[in-house]
């Protein structure tokens, strides 16, 4: 049976071979969410008590990284369910779009609120 502090290595190693995201930085990012989630885990010492369920994960952390199911199951069309390519996807969700998209939402409540407030 492995140690706790060898599972967590080899979850870590895998995890820094996943490509960071630089258009989701401020902890949207799947490879930092999943680090944060293994260091808690580590932290709390969770890898002591389950090490069958930490095994599971690194399989599935495996097939992650290495895109299996990307390439098993090959795309034939270029476009989504919503019509956009996976570029455009991309754009559509990175922080400078949807921080866009905030401040536009707000001022329009700004505008709804002070038509309220007007007699």
């Amino acid at each position: 049976m492995a140690s706790s502090a060898g599972i967590y290595k080899r979850i870590l190693s895998l995890i820094e071979k996943c490509p960071v995201d630089i258009n989701k930085a401020g902890g949207r990012d799947i490879s930092d969410h999943l680090k944060q989630y293994v260091n808690t885990a580590y932290k709390e010492n969770k890898f002591e008590s389950n090490h069958s369920y930490w095994d599971k994960q690194y399989i599935a952390l495996q097939r992650l990284v290495n895109n299996n199911h990307k390439n098993k199951y090959k795309r034939t069309l270029a476009s989504s369910a919503t019509g956009l390519t996976a570029e455009q996807c991309n754009i559509a969700l990175s922080n400078e779009y949807l921080s866009e998209v905030n401040q536009k939402e707000q001022s329009f409540f700004k505008k709804l609120i002070s038509l309220k407030s007007e007699p």
